[in-house]
């Protein structure tokens, strides 16, 4: 399996991202929004986006998604990991997302506490780093 992460945008990813709403996710494209693609073999299976409020020294991690046949393969902590490095260049003092029983592991495990449970769906979580 040949693995690339890279950056993006919103319109690259719209056949993925429409695959995401069918498997019922909502994806929103944030005013600032990075995205970050992961190819497999030179095709798309996943994206995850952030974005940046520079002068609340925070990131927001907003839309995650890999597609089911590309699944427990480590892509999804690949992608996570490119969006820390990303926001690390702004010296955020907050990271915040709202993220899904099947995501909360891997957010637990890079330092995330919960805050709040907001529905069956989502959790929030929040990290808060030394910068």
């Amino acid at each position: 399996m040949k693995l690339s992460i890279e950056q993006s945008t919103f319109k690259e990813l719209e056949a993925i991202i429409l695959l995401a709403g069918q498997d019922g996710m909502r994806v929103h494209n944030v005013p600032g929004s990075v995205w970050f693609c992961a190819k497999v073999n030179g095709e798309i299976a996943g994206f995850v986006s952030c974005y940046i409020r520079e002068r609340q020294a925070k990131a927001v991690f907003k839309s995650d998604y890999v597609r089911r046949e590309y699944r427990r393969r480590g892509i999804y902590r690949k992608l996570f990991e490119a969006r820390l490095d990303y926001v690390k260049d702004f010296k955020v003092k907050k990271i915040k997302a709202s993220c899904t029983k099947m995501s909360l592991g891997c957010f637990l495990a890079y330092g995330f506490k919960k805050t709040v449970t907001r529905s069956r769906k989502y959790t929030d979580v929040v990290m808060y780093t030394d910068h």
